[in-house]
């Protein structure tokens, strides 16, 4: 709506009046996909659910494809184990159960495990004996 007050408060005439105010108030005037649909509000347009699209989908994905990596490689262990040991720190907290003992992983414990599995996953991976290399 401010943009709209703005725009309105200048005369068609003062098309580099506009393109200035705008470009001081940090936005970019251009076309887009709703230029033309002027009963189109993008606020009011769908938006993704994080939990369940990626948290909860992606996600859950992406740890079926890391398990199996490391049952592969025989570093499974080595994962539950840097779950198990993982430190607190702010906006983490720490496990209260074992990787294996989460049979149904909820919103917050996924967010956890997307905290942290870069540097679990990691550590799953260091020291490495001859027959994983």
């Amino acid at each position: 709506m401010l943009y709209r007050e703005n725009a309105l408060r200048h005369e068609p005439a003062e098309a580099a009046g506009i393109a200035e105010n705008f470009q001081r108030l940090g936005v970019k005037i251009g076309n887009n996909l709703f230029t033309g649909h002027d009963r189109v509000s993008p606020a009011d347009l769908h938006k993704a659910d994080l939990l369940h699209n990626i948290y909860l989908g992606l996600f859950k994905h992406i740890m079926e494809w890391v398990e199996g990596f490391l049952k592969k490689h025989k570093r499974q262990q080595a994962l539950y184990n840097a779950w198990k040991e993982s430190p607190p720190y702010p906006g983490f907290s720490v496990p209260k159960k074992t990787y294996r003992e989460i049979t149904q992983w909820q919103g917050k414990e996924m967010r956890n495990l997307g905290h942290c599995i870069s540097a679990v996953l990691a550590s799953a991976l260091r020291i490495p004996d001859s027959s994983q290399y």
